[in-house]
Formats: structure tokens, sequence, C-alpha cells
């Protein structure tokens, strides 16, 4: 392992949290407030002017505030962080690990970049292209494809194409540069000598 031993130290458990679950939370959170507010207030006044109780605004109130609650845990649970021994991946309830020594590579660039080949630019489709100028992760993994979906559904939609693992996570650098200092890089191949035929 190369790198300052200090700054892997810092990284270590540090939570990457994917971007849509943020995004979502931020784009949410303000309407849904504000819906229950409206709810509760409307209830009270019902009940104060006309001394009618109506349960069912109550129901609702207290519903969209559950949903608001659940936005908001989903997105400080939905994340990417260097483990002690792999790279973790938690969503929902569920965690997973990829061992650090199934990860062949880690870059960071723009998600646009990663899909320039012609074979790959039909692919940059819904969700992933308001993400197409953003800096991403992108992490090689070798590991049976079945295996690898599962983590893609952890992410979200499109996030896995062949080996490479789309990581649209806040701070993707971050999480490059504290990767790279974890992958087990393999020896190079020795080199082959040209045999010397016999007279």
């Amino acid at each position: 392992m190369s790198g300052d031993s200090s700054a892997d130290v810092s990284q270590e458990g540090m939570r990457h949290r994917v971007t849509s679950s943020v995004e979502l939370w931020r784009r949410t959170r303000v309407i849904l407030i504000y819906v229950a507010l409206v709810i509760l207030v409307g209830e009270g006044i019902i009940l104060v002017e006309h001394h009618l109780f109506q349960p069912s605004y109550v129901v609702v109130a207290v519903a969209v505030l559950l949903m608001a609650g659940l936005i908001f845990w989903r997105q400080r649970h939905h994340y990417v962080a260097l483990g002690p021994d792999g790279l973790v991946f938690r969503s929902n309830f569920r965690t997973s690990q990829i061992p650090y020594s199934q990860v062949r590579q880690s870059r960071c660039q723009p998600l646009r970049q990663f899909f320039e080949a012609p074979t790959r630019r039909e692919l940059l489709t819904g969700s992933l292209r308001r993400y197409a100028a953003s800096p991403v992760c992108i992490v090689r993994v070798e590991m049976e494809p079945s295996e690898l979906l599962t983590f893609g559904r952890m992410l979200g939609r499109r996030t896995v194409l062949d080996q490479d693992l789309i990581l649209i996570v806040q701070d993707p650098e971050q999480l490059d540069r504290g990767l790279q200092l974890r992958i087990r890089r393999r020896p190079p191949a020795p080199a082959v000598r040209p045999t010397r035929r016999r007279r």
C-alpha cells in the first residue's frame, strides 16, 4: 500500500452518500413538510371554528411526515464507504462489501467521458443523463456478473457496465483517492524471453 498513511486512516469509514438519494431529499423535503403543515393547520381551524375533529386529515398529515422521514433516513443510509477490508455498500437495511482484492482499477471522470465510446453512447439515457457532466467514480472489479448486478441494484439503475461499477456519489474524487490507496495492484507480467533454437 502506498500513499500517506494519515490520510488513509482519516478516510476510513467515511460515507460517500449516493447522489440520487440526496437529491430526492432536497427536492421533496420542503414540499412534504409544507403539505403536512397545511393539513394540520386546516384541521386546527376546523376544530376551533366548527368544533369538528377530522381524523382523516391527521392520518394524511402523519403519513406525509412519515414519507418525509423515510426519504431523509434513506439519504443518510444510502452510501459507499471505505471499510477495513473492502468497499462497503449500504442501501436501506442491507449492507454488502467488495473485497479490495477484487478491485482492479479506480478512476474519477465525468460520466459523459465514460460513455464516449460509440458502443456506449446510446446507454447514457434516463436517470443517468442528468449526471452526464458530473464527475463519478468508476470502479472495475473482478467478480461474476450476477454478483456485480447485486451491487448495481443497490446503487441504482444502469450503474453496471461490463465489469465496471459507476459510483454516482458525493465527493467522488475523494472516494477515488482513498480507494486507490487500498487497491492491491497486480505485479507486472514477467517478460517473455525469446527461446533460441538449437542447431
